[in-house]
């Protein structure tokens, strides 16, 4: 397929996923670019036939690579544990026939700790959820876990960057 239409595609597929997530941070960020040292993330879900945890760790690393306020560091002073905590494959045919039924989610849980203290510094949560749509929503399971991780990536940034997104308590 050209370039173009595939690009459509993902366009038309990505409009049909709705996201949301929530951070909870106990501390302000310490400045200047995070390192974030990644440890592999727990599926929770015990997904059958694949390893959803090593799909969500990648996920992490290649959002946090394109990040111009976070980077990954294997001596990185913060670590950052994820959980794959929600996952549904979903059907486009069921999408196709009543919006709602056959949606496919995916959803992430996140904590960072300062590992010389010990103490967790944030909290979030990602969730992407594709309910409605039909044939050019098919292969939504393969897409929805990164766009939860981008989603939480993106609450990362707004701690780091001292945007009020992030709830400091």
């Amino acid at each position: 397929m050209p370039g173009g239409v595939v690009g459509l595609l993902m366009l038309l597929a990505l409009a049909g996923c709705v996201t949301a997530s929530t951070i909870d941070a106990s501390a302000p960020p310490p400045g200047g670019v995070v390192a974030l040292r990644v440890e592999g993330c727990v599926d929770r879900t015990h997904t059958q036939g694949r390893d959803l945890g090593a799909e969500a760790t990648k996920a992490f690393i290649e959002a946090l690579g394109k990040s111009q306020s976070l980077r990954v560091d294997p001596a990185a002073p913060y670590t950052l544990t994820c959980d794959v905590s929600g996952f549904a494959e979903g059907s486009a045919l069921k999408r196709w026939l009543l919006p709602g039924w056959g949606a496919t989610v995916g959803e992430v849980a996140v904590m960072v700790t300062d590992t010389r203290s010990g103490v967790t510094v944030l909290i979030a949560r990602g969730s992407a959820t594709v309910g409605s749509g039909g044939l050019y929503t098919i292969g939504a399971d393969s897409y929805i876990l990164p766009t939860a991780v981008k989603d939480v990536v993106g609450k990362i940034e707004a701690w780091a960057g001292g945007k009020p997104q992030a709830v400091v308590r």
